[in-house]
């Protein structure tokens, strides 16, 4: 009978992880050896409950954004964010309901409303505003802060005195303020509310108005805009000047002041000086 052959077990032998070590100065290289023991991490990166974290991770994710949207849509359409109140500060000739209604933006919604160009329109309805500013006051507010054109003078035209300010611009049928310049157009028609006149007699005016009395002694009674000759100044002692456009008026003060006196040491009398030619003056 022959004798059975006895089966040897199946041994796993521990695979080998080589590395090198680090040697020391003069010392040959060793090589360490260690066991590595196998078997499969349930739980490691590529396990299979790792594929359910990462699934729900994404789902988790995306029920996430889809929340955001949704909370976001809801504010942006939501009524509690509808403009509610408008709040108008620094108007006194100007109503603040004027204003407030030259905004639009009564109901509009607080994130998308143009106050920008709310601003534009307030300024181009109301000719009495010079400048304007629109903030948001949340939830339901916003504040309209203007700033309203101040009478400087007066312009007479066609018999009619009007009020105007700094930029020439039309605020109403009336003189302006005791004491401030004047200026009488020969131009025919008449004027309305936010018109703007001549911006070289406005700005000729001005500087004339400032500088001639301490330049020549005397005080400015008229400055008129004649139509074809520009601006024309007459003063107290009965002297007038042509100055033409509002370019260097203070050059045309200075050659004025240096012939009056030129012409006062000679006995020379005039009435009229023409200083619309620069260093080229005329006496008549």
């Amino acid at each position: 009978m022959s004798a059975r052959r006895k089966t040897q077990p199946t041994v796993s032998v521990p695979r080998a992880i080589i590395r090198r070590s680090h040697p020391t100065v003069g010392e040959r290289p060793r090589m360490i050896v260690k066991r590595d023991r196998g078997g499969v991490t349930p739980h490691g990166p590529h396990g299979p409950f790792s594929a359910i974290g990462r699934w729900l991770k994404s789902l988790l994710g995306v029920v996430a954004l889809v929340g955001l949207i949704g909370a976001t849509l809801w504010v942006w359409r939501s009524p509690a964010f509808e403009v509610s109140k408008i709040e108008v500060e620094g108007s006194s000739r100007v109503s603040a309901e004027a204003v407030a209604a030259g905004a639009g933006l009564a109901g509009a919604n607080m994130f998308t409303a143009d106050l920008a160009h709310a601003e534009e329109d307030i300024y181009a309805a109301l000719p009495l505003i010079q400048s304007v500013t629109i903030k948001r006051d949340w939830p339901k507010t916003v504040r309209v802060t203007v700033v309203e054109r101040q009478a400087w003078g007066t312009w007479e035209q066609g018999g009619v005195k009007y009020t105007i300010d700094r930029d020439g611009v039309v605020l109403g049928v009336a003189s302006g303020p005791g004491g401030a310049p004047a200026i009488r157009s020969s131009e025919p028609g008449s004027r309305q509310q936010g018109d703007r006149v001549n911006y070289q007699a406005v700005e000729s005016a001005a500087e004339i108005y400032e500088s001639l009395p301490a330049a020549l002694g005397t005080e400015v009674t008229e400055v008129a805009f004649v139509a074809g000759k520009g601006v024309q100044v007459t003063t107290a002692d009965g002297q007038s000047a042509l100055f033409g456009d509002s370019s260097s008026i203070a050059y045309k003060i200075s050659v004025w002041s240096a012939l009056a006196k030129e012409a006062q040491v000679r006995g020379i009398n005039y009435t009229t000086i023409d200083l619309r030619f620069g260093n080229r003056p005329v006496l008549q």
